[in-house]
């Protein structure tokens, strides 16, 4: 009993204040809730005095924390937890998705309040819906839905707000594409898009203007140049590449002013932090050659996709993975780059059997091998 009085003294009174706070509550409301005065609630938050031992359970529930939780017993073992499933989280590739999504179930279960666990467990949500039937993927798609509102009502940090905000937009965007383009999905996602900060308000565009030395600045202007690449890639390559109605001619127009974008934003010593971009490319340059006819460019971007593939594994992790697009690009990947191009020249670039039995392309494959 005394072990409890200490850790009331110490943490209770500050921690009620933190959640009436962080659930947008008056002394008032949550006096009325309990059924007592608001005075006896600025006490309890002043530490001059402490609510009866069968009242914390009432409190705890209401708050959707454990009494432990309230009274901030047991922190550095909270704190080890959490640690834990973000580093789960941060070096997570593509294979093990499922079950670090099995994982963070029980995360946002013990921690319900921790909302760098809660929008994480968006994103894996998005994640596994990918890999569901549409029925079970409206079950999921409530849970993203439930974990946005918590986030944007009760959590005070705007990158996580924001952060929400786009895998939001994601969810409904898949609910218009998939539950039959309802209009009112569509509307929703563009209220969300609608209050988003712009390109000019991001991190890396601000940190531009920060008084700091030379060495820092070079520093926020690589970040910048890097988020950019990554932007460009995804918004120009993926937009074209994956639309049908852009002609093949298109899209290599596209992507081949794409690489040439991608070289000019680095310098050579440091084109490897862009390679994977070129991979990806270069590849896909390979196959719309293919499509058209134009044997020569098809075998010269494959093999070239292939060689960087084979280059781009055995690049130091430390020194060459460091931008922020390809700590996000490793993420998900569940392979090496060189088994990756190997399975979508093998499997998924629609190269016809004609083409795959040249002993050019073979010779590409036996690269990869």
């Amino acid at each position: 009993m005394i072990y409890m009085v200490i850790k009331m003294t110490v943490y209770f009174g500050e921690n009620l204040k933190k959640l009436r706070k962080a659930n947008a509550l008056t002394q008032e409301a949550l006096a009325d809730f309990l059924g007592v005065s608001f005075q006896t609630i600025s006490k309890w938050e002043r530490a001059e005095t402490y609510p009866d031992i069968t009242v914390l359970p009432v409190i705890a529930d209401f708050f959707g924390v454990s009494v432990d939780d309230l009274l901030c017993t047991d922190t550095a073992q909270k704190d080890v937890k959490i640690s834990h499933y973000l580093s789960l989280y941060d070096s997570m590739q593509l294979k093990d998705a499922a079950a670090v999504f099995t994982e963070f179930q029980k995360a946002v279960k013990e921690f319900p309040n921790e909302y760098p666990l809660l929008v994480r467990y968006m994103e894996l949500l998005l994640l596994e819906m990918q890999r569901l039937k549409k029925d079970e993927c409206v079950r999921l798609s409530s849970e993203v839905e439930a974990a946005y509102y918590k986030i944007q009502r009760y959590c005070t940090d705007d990158s996580i707000r924001i952060r929400a905000k786009r895998l939001m937009f994601d969810d409904l965007m898949w609910k218009y594409q998939c539950l039959g383009f309802d209009e009112k999905y569509k509307q929703q996602a563009e209220t969300i898009l609608s209050s988003m900060p712009s390109l000019n308000d991001s991190r890396e565009y601000t940190a531009l203007f920060l008084h700091c030395s030379l060495e820092d600045w070079y520093i926020h202007y690589r970040e910048a140049i890097e988020e950019l690449s990554y932007l460009l890639q995804n918004t120009v390559v993926g937009y074209y590449y994956y639309d049908d109605r852009y002609s093949v001619q298109d899209k290599i127009r596209v992507i081949l002013l794409m690489n040439r974008l991608i070289q000019l934003l680095d310098t050579e010593e440091n084109l490897t932090k862009n390679r994977i971009h070129l991979i990806y490319n270069n590849g896909h340059l390979g196959h719309l050659y293919a499509e058209i006819g134009d044997t020569e460019n098809a075998l010269k971007y494959l093999r070239l996709a292939a060689v960087q593939a084979i280059d781009f594994d055995v690049l130091p992790d430390s020194s060459e993975r460091i931008a922020l697009f390809y700590e996000q690009e490793e993420r998900f990947r569940n392979m090496p780059m060189s088994e990756r191009m190997y399975e979508l020249m093998t499997k998924h670039y629609p190269l016809s059997d004609e083409f795959k039995s040249t002993a050019e392309f073979k010779e590409i494959i036996e690269l990869l091998k």
